[in-house]
């Protein structure tokens, strides 16, 4: 493969012309030879244009056991884009008048001690610049903000799960079924979950820096479907209480990084349905509007990272759950955008040479990460 240049002229659209129905050829013979060094078992590539998935282009196997191979359905952990599908709820509730996001987190749900804490707004939860950790490790530990709530940005998987607790606050439900009716109900995302299920077959499985599998990922999320079929009720009903105590039971520390259903990172889905959401999720225009500046190209708004480069303005998010790297990359202005799912712990070096490539262009936000 070529290496990447740095253009300094204006951008075409996002998708470049010789990618409009798929990876060129030779790109993707190269590309799977460079997984097998990687390596990556196996990934996916999915783009969004006029409103509506483009081509999806699987690659690779979903296990290196099994060597079933990847197919255009097959689902993947979203990992921490999860968290748009979460802000796209929160819009959706704003619409409804039932959030503000210009209150206090403990206007909602009042259990934050620290008196910077109990400052944060949502609006600073969806920008990552509430000033709380991305998770805490400690068992008892406060939620406590770094700095001032909306000087700067500092990435939150924290602020997303509290979050979460709001929707529900707010509704009387569980973070699965408010998902469900807001999200994935209204966009035709059938093959969608908020937790990963045991019945699922076509599922590409986590694999280490050394392409092997990942022993026992699936071991907390079963625990908590036995529990569930013993309590007679879905885990997408449990509300926060539920969840907390299923996590106790489980054996597992009740932190939120070790909870699910996870407004942060637990959502599993495939490329049809993700480019459903991508579609109808980037027609927002507020997601745009930065909250906060990161670098001179780089900032967040709500509920989206944003990238500036040579005139033109993208939306973008990565994932980062142990065996699975992801990347969405977008351009709300002509309506393209571009996703990367891959079940391997080095697929951050897949992305980025794909997204780079069906571009034509570097990204800030992939030197960023």
């Amino acid at each position: 493969m070529l290496r990447r240049t740095f253009f300094q002229a204006a951008l075409a659209p996002l998708i470049s012309t010789t990618w409009k129905k798929g990876p060129p050829a030779a790109f993707e013979t190269e590309l799977l030879q460079m997984m097998a060094v990687a390596p990556v078992p196996g990934a996916v590539i999915g783009t969004v244009a006029n409103g509506a998935a483009a081509w999806i282009r699987p690659l690779g196997v979903r296990s290196v056991e099994t060597k079933q191979p990847v197919t255009a359905d097959t689902v993947f952990q979203a990992a921490s884009l999860t968290k748009q599908v979460t802000a796209y709820a929160a819009f959706q509730l704003r619409a409804q008048g039932k959030l503000d996001f210009d209150k206090p987190l403990t206007h909602y749900v009042d259990d934050l001690k620290d008196p910077k804490a109990r400052e944060v707004l949502i609006r600073q939860v969806l920008s990552h610049s509430s000033g709380f950790p991305n998770w805490r490790f400690q068992a008892g530990s406060q939620l406590i903000p770094a700095f001032a709530p909306g000087s700067k940005f500092s990435y939150s998987g924290e602020g997303f799960f509290y979050l979460q607790r709001i929707l529900e606050q707010v509704t009387g439900r569980g973070y699965g079924d408010i998902i469900e009716d807001l999200v994935f109900k209204p966009l035709g995302m059938k093959s969608s979950s908020v937790i990963w299920k045991p019945e699922l077959t076509d599922f590409a499985l986590p694999h280490d820096r050394r392409g092997e599998m990942r022993q026992n990922w699936d071991r907390g999320a079963r625990k908590l479907h036995e529990i569930a079929k013993q309590k007679g009720q879905p885990v997408t009903a449990w509300k926060y209480a539920d969840y907390e105590a299923a996590t106790r039971e489980s054996g597992e520390t009740p932190l939120p990084n070790n909870m699910v259903p996870n407004g942060a990172a637990s959502m599993v889905t495939n490329a049809p349905d993700y480019a459903r959401f991508l579609a109808a999720a980037i027609k927002n225009p507020d997601i745009r509007k930065e909250q906060v500046n990161i670098r001179p190209s780089l900032g967040w708004g709500l509920g989206w990272g944003i990238e500036r480069v040579n005139g033109r303005e993208y939306v973008w998010q990565w994932g980062d759950n142990g065996g699975y790297k992801n990347i969405v990359v977008a351009d709300p202005a002509s309506g393209e955008g571009v996703f990367v799912f891959t079940n391997g712990d080095s697929g951050a070096r897949v992305y980025d040479r794909v997204v780079t490539h069906l571009t034509g262009h570097d990204h800030p936000c992939l030197f960023w990460i």
